[in-house]
């Protein structure tokens, strides 16, 4: 296949913003946390979220990959709607060329089956489990870093770090001079 057999229609040709809040409106219609959630969505999210809630793929405009939507900036949308908003967005590497010719992996983004059927049953249980997941994570990622700086600088050290990072939040040292 060439370049041009992949030639993505943008999301908005098919998913207009007010087009996408209805159809994000009827898909969470018994659901007064997810609605809430959509409103606070802005209009390229929107788009987006309708789109792959309709079993759509998403990727950046300009890549070369079959997906049915090329999106601008995608993986900064899909990162929103993944990390602040807890949207279940899976991803598939796919290897393409760049547009100078080198072999490169691009994202194709998706929301699997099961995730649109969770979604549309229980979207706040969704929710809850992928922002408690992502709380563990970025626990268990700061407590790997303490393991690190302990390593590097010893328990003492680690603790003068904290008392000296602590007093630099507290505000200007009324004793230096």
């Amino acid at each position: 296949m060439t370049a041009k057999d992949f030639n993505q229609r943008k999301v908005t040709d098919d998913y207009a913003p007010d087009q996408a809040r209805q159809k994000l409106t009827s898909f969470f219609e018994n659901h007064p946390v997810a609605l809430e959630t959509v409103q606070t969505l802005n209009r390229t999210q929107a788009c987006v979220l309708a789109a792959l809630l309709d079993d759509k793929s998403i990727t950046t405009s300009g890549y070369t990959i079959p997906a049915d939507y090329g999106v601008k900036r995608a993986s900064a949308v899909i990162h929103a709607l993944d990390k602040e908003y807890s949207f279940p967005i899976s991803s598939r590497r796919v290897e393409t060329e760049s547009d100078v010719g080198n072999r490169t992996k691009q994202s194709l983004f998706f929301i699997t089956r099961e995730d649109q059927e969770r979604l549309k049953v229980e979207p706040e249980v969704v929710f809850k489990e992928r922002h408690d997941s992502a709380c563990r994570k970025k626990e268990s990622q700061a407590q790997k870093e303490i393991k690190r700086l302990v390593k590097e600088y010893g328990e003492d050290g680690v603790r003068e770090l904290l008392e000296r990072t602590a007093n630099d939040e507290a505000g200007p040292d009324s004793n230096a001079g």
